[in-house]
């Protein structure tokens, strides 16, 4: 079974063999920058992949696509891309204003297959104490 992570453009995943939640950039083996995310006729994703060498590769995910390779035994694929909108301001009774500016944000949901010793962490991963 995948492990899932929904992701919107900008974010950053981590993972490793042995990753160090406190050193992240340390001690990856693979950094996945997700640069972006379409929802519409194609559903894709843009992901720039950084292996522990520093090498960067560019790659295009599309949903129902071919998985990225990571590594032998680690690959990551695009499950499917989903919009969800906010609203910038809330609603004034008082003046009658806001609640009308709304922002569409596409997230695409990544599967991961990795054996279980094989770390992925987000980049906003708030570590439970």
């Amino acid at each position: 079974m995948a492990l899932k992570l929904t992701r919107n453009a900008g974010t950053v995943v981590y993972g490793g063999w042995e990753l160090d939640e406190h050193d992240l950039e340390g001690s990856y083996d693979h950094r996945l920058w997700v640069r972006s995310v379409r929802d519409g006729e194609v559903v894709s994703a843009v992901v720039h992949v950084t292996d522990y060498d520093g090498r960067v590769a560019e790659h295009a995910l599309f949903s129902g696509g071919d998985p990225i390779k990571l590594d032998s035994e680690v690959a990551v694929n695009l499950e499917s891309v989903r919009t969800y909108v906010i609203r910038e301001t809330s609603h004034c009774s008082k003046c009658n204003r806001g609640g009308e500016e709304q922002k569409k944000i596409p997230q695409a949901s990544f599967a991961f297959s990795a054996p279980r010793d094989y770390k992925v962490i987000r980049d906003d991963a708030i570590k439970k104490s």
